[in-house]
């Protein structure tokens, strides 16, 4: 009797141990087709999200085209830099789509973009040079505009013999010298070849986006 349940329990233990390796095999292979899946099959186009990228680059280009048309020249500076950002800012979100129609209209939109940058930024150039003449003036400054493209800015002023003076004040232009992209900064104090500090920016071309 006792070598009869010893043997039952023998068989049991093997049954479920059979039925434990049957289980891991199972789940083995719904691992592998799992992973099969998931490695070969085409990864699904995020549509919703292409249309929107459509409808944004589409949106731009129709303002691009209506600045093109009609300039709004009312908008003060900083308004109208800004909104050139914000097309330079589109564009790089948009410009590595692997969609066919969205890099049709990317296409479109950096043709539009830089037809309104290489328009505008001359004048945006000229417009800060004249609303600084009157202040700057005051401070026995005076600030004047050059180059084919109005991109060299140059200062004169008996202040400017000081290189501190100079670094101070190239300091506090940093940021609109970029943003209005202009490519030289010239501080004059005196005529002659010693009476002028000469800086090269690297800022973007209008030319580019």
């Amino acid at each position: 009797m006792g070598k009869l349940i010893y043997i039952e329990m023998e068989n049991y233990q093997n049954k479920k141990g059979n039925t434990f390796k049957y289980i891991v095999l199972v789940l083995l292979a719904i691992a592998a087709v799992g992973i099969g899946i998931h490695l070969f099959k085409p990864k699904e186009i995020d549509v919703a999200s292409n249309k929107n990228m459509l409808l944004f680059i589409q949106n731009k280009i129709i303002d691009i085209d209506r600045e093109l048309a009609d300039k709004s020249d009312g908008a003060d500076i900083a308004t109208r830099v800004s909104w050139h950002k914000s097309n330079t800012a589109l564009y790089g979100e948009v410009k590595d789509s692997k969609d066919k129609e969205v890099k049709q209209e990317t296409e479109k939109l950096k043709d539009r973009i830089l037809k309104v940058q290489t328009l505008e930024f001359p004048d945006l150039r000229q417009d800060y040079v004249n609303s600084k003449k009157d202040v700057l003036h005051q401070q026995s400054i005076e600030i004047a505009l050059s180059g084919d493209k109005k991109d060299v800015l140059t200062f004169e002023g008996a202040v400017f013999e000081s290189k501190k003076n100079k670094k101070v004040f190239m300091k506090n232009i940093d940021q609109i010298i970029h943003d209005l992209r202009f490519h030289q900064v010239v501080y004059k104090w005196a005529d002659g070849k010693d009476g002028n500090s000469v800086f090269k920016i690297d800022s973007k071309k209008d030319s580019e986006i």
